[in-house]
């Protein structure tokens, strides 16, 4: 994994698990919502930003199996084919700018209210709830891996906590596993699987994560008081915009 890859602050872990505690109806509404095209089109152009291992293996096949044209292009450039931008690819740009700014800025906003004007508060609702749950694997499988490829072999890079990072990933060390070995089980499959197949697929990943995510997020609501108002946004990535805990609580 790159030394540039994004991972959490102790921090910043608990700030974002409240944002997905919050929105954690809309990881489950979204599949049953969106097309399985613009699922993964959400999914895998925000990690072309995050670049999570474990993401790609993921969605790289769920996207395959969604009938994507080309999901490892997407996963890598964050913009889907040609004969998809007219109608998925305001998806694929809304993710890759939810990766890059990490959730927040105008331009996110902007492009949340582009969808919602084009495809309705529920879709854009939605897109959101996937971009935050893609958030949640890519920066914790970044962190998973930061800490047993770098900080295990000496290789601690700066900001970094090694007590958090040791205590993350004994936590989620079994999640990420499981997701490997489902990245395996997909590989089998053939492309473009009838819509049903992925909607099972969208609603048992968030169950499977909800394990993980729920006590962090209510942890996340004790803590972050505490840490202040401050935000703190994952090391590696370069961040313009400026807020507040309260805001994401109102929730951004």
């Amino acid at each position: 994994m790159s030394q540039d890859s994004k991972i959490w602050t102790w921090q910043g872990s608990f700030q974002d698990h409240v944002r997905f505690l919050v929105h954690l109806p809309w990881f489950f509404i979204a599949p049953l919502v969106l097309p399985p095209k613009a699922v993964e089109s959400v999914h895998l152009s925000t990690n072309s930003v995050n670049k999570c291992p474990f993401c790609t293996g993921l969605h790289t096949e769920i996207g395959r199996l969604a009938g994507l044209e080309d999901a490892i292009a997407v996963n890598e450039c964050g913009k889907v084919a040609d004969a998809e931008k007219d109608e998925f690819g305001i998806f694929s740009e809304y993710g890759a700018a939810f990766g890059e700014n990490h959730g927040r800025g105008e331009e996110v906003e902007s492009l949340f209210e582009k969808i919602k004007a084009e495809k309705g508060q529920m879709a854009a609702s939605s897109a959101k709830g996937l971009a935050l749950f893609l958030l949640w694997g890519s920066l914790g499988g970044n962190t998973l891996l930061a800490f047993f490829r770098g900080t295990l072999r000496g290789n601690v890079r700066p900001g970094t906590n090694v007590y958090f990072e040791g205590a993350f990933a004994v936590y989620h060390i079994v999640v990420f596993a499981i997701i490997t070995a489902t990245s395996k089980i997909l590989s089998f499959l053939p492309s473009n699987v009838p819509k049903v197949v992925n909607i099972i697929i969208g609603l048992v990943l968030p169950t499977v994560a909800s394990i993980w995510i729920i006590p962090y997020g209510l942890l996340g609501l004790i803590i972050t008081p505490i840490i202040g108002t401050e935000l703190y946004y994952p090391i590696g990535g370069e961040y313009t915009s400026v807020g507040r805990v309260t805001r994401f609580l109102g929730i951004n």
